[in-house]
C-alpha cells in the first residue's frame, strides 16, 4: 500500500482527477435540471477506476484492498458500522426502513465509493510522482477537497467564486480527513476501517 511507482501512474491519477472535476460539474448540471440519474456519474468514475487498476495492475491492492490484516480490519469495521447504526435506532425516532436506507446510502454510495477512489486508487497512483511522500499525500488531500466543489456549487445554488470562500472550512476539513484516512490505510494495509469511519462520520451527522 502506497508504494513508489513509475511516472505513468501519476499521469493517470492527474488526468483522472481533471476528468472528475468536469464530470462532477456535469453531475451538478444534471442535479439542477432535476435528472434523477445524476448519481450515475459517480458510479461511472468508480467503474473507470476499477477497470484501470484491474487492467494495469491485475490486482485489487491499488484499490485499497489487501489480505494482510483483513480479518481484524473487517471485525473493527463491522463494529464501527454496527455501533453507528445502533445509535440511529436508539437516539432517533426514524423508522427501521428509513435508517436502513440511509445506512446503505452512506456506506456504499458515499463512504465505500470515495474510499476506493481517493484512498485506494488515486492516492496509490499518485505515488508515481517523484516527490517527497508527505507532498504526495498533500496532493491527494488537495484533490479530495477540490473535487467536492463543482457538484456542491449546484447543491448550494452558488455558482460563483463566493462559494469557494464559503466552503473554505469544509475544504480544510476534507483535506485533513484525507490525511487521517490515508494514515489509517497505510497502517492497516487496506481501506476497510477508513470506510467504516467515513460511514460513521456522515451517517451519524445525518441522523442527529
Amino acid at each position: 500500500m502506497y508504494q513508489t511507482k513509475n511516472k505513468t501512474y501519476a499521469v493517470i491519477a492527474i488526468l483522472y482527477f481533471i476528468a472528475m472535476m468536469f464530470g462532477y460539474y456535469f453531475m451538478g448540471v444534471l442535479y439542477k435540471s432535476g435528472n434523477k440519474y445524476f448519481s450515475g456519474v459517480q458510479w461511472l468514475f468508480l467503474i473507470i477506476a476499477v477497470l484501470i487498476v484491474l487492467i494495469k495492475d491485475k490486482s485489487f491492492s491499488n484499490l485499497g484492498f489487501t489480505k494482510e490484516k483483513i480479518k481484524s480490519n473487517l471485525l473493527v469495521a463491522a463494529i464501527i458500522i454496527a455501533a453507528s447504526t445502533a445509535f440511529a435506532f436508539l437516539y432517533t425516532d426514524r423508522s427501521a426502513a428509513v435508517i436502513a436506507k440511509a445506512a446503505s446510502y452512506y456506506l456504499f454510495y458515499v463512504a465505500l465509493l470515495e474510499e476506493v477512489i481517493f484512498r485506494g486508487f488515486m492516492q496509490n497512483y499518485l505515488f508515481g510522482l517523484r516527490l517527497n511522500r508527505k507532498i504526495i499525500y498533500a496532493i491527494g488531500a488537495m484533490f479530495f477537497a477540490l473535487v467536492h466543489l463543482p457538484f456542491q456549487m449546484f447543491v448550494n445554488d452558488m455558482l460563483s467564486f463566493s462559494y469557494i470562500i464559503t466552503a473554505i472550512p469544509q475544504l480544510i476539513f476534507t483535506f485533513f480527513l484525507h490525511l487521517a484516512m490515508c494514515y489509517i490505510t497505510y497502517k492497516r494495509k487496506d481501506i476497510l476501517i477508513p470506510t467504516a469511519l467515513h460511514f460513521a462520520l456522515n451517517f451519524v451527522q445525518e441522523v442527529l
